[in-house]
């Protein structure tokens, strides 16, 4: 994995799908009761595979967390609470409304959102950007991550930190 930074946004190369399951382990430990993660990138760039390795990282078994296409929010029991929900087959911004997310946008859940792009409009002001795209090899994702919001931002911070420690062997990094 390489890292290249910026003031509350950081950009990370992952290497194959178990680096991203480990980066969202890692990431899990970044998050606060209440944080938002919107996802946003093209079909098989890695959003899922990610979601589980948070998932993991709060104490859900891997063979548990699925993509929710088809149920569009799946809840698991974590601590605090995970929820993921999956955008994909939503065809009109309209539609949003109807799934009762805004209930989850609060303490003590933890909400990731993939194809947040769909609801753009729709997401609080305060939650972490991440676009996952192709690399340049079959395996390699390119994520980039900003704080849109204070809490957001010091999550950014909290994430740069653990990978400067706990992440110095399994991901080094690199300043471009």
């Amino acid at each position: 994995m390489t890292v290249s930074k910026h003031p509350s946004s950081l950009t990370v190369r992952l290497d194959s799908p178990l680096k991203t399951m480990e980066f969202g382990q890692l990431l899990a430990k970044a998050l606060t009761d209440g944080s938002i993660l919107a996802l946003t990138g093209e079909l098989g760039s890695g959003k899922t595979q990610f979601t589980r390795g948070i998932g993991v990282g709060l104490g859900v078994p891997e063979e548990q967390i699925t993509s929710p296409t088809f149920t569009l929010i799946q809840e698991y029991p974590s601590s605090p609470p995970l929820i993921h929900v999956d955008l994909y087959r939503l065809e009109t911004p309209g539609e949003i409304g109807s799934l009762g997310l805004v209930e989850y946008f609060q303490e003590p859940y933890i909400v990731i959102i993939e194809w947040a792009e769909r609801m753009h409009d729709a997401l609080p002001t305060d939650h972490l950007c991440l676009e996952f795209v192709y690399g340049e090899q079959q395996d390699t994702r390119i994520v980039s991550i900003h704080g849109a919001g204070p809490k957001s931002q010091t999550a950014v911070d909290r994430i740069q930190t653990l990978l400067s420690h706990e992440g110095q062997h399994t991901f080094p990094q690199v300043n471009h």
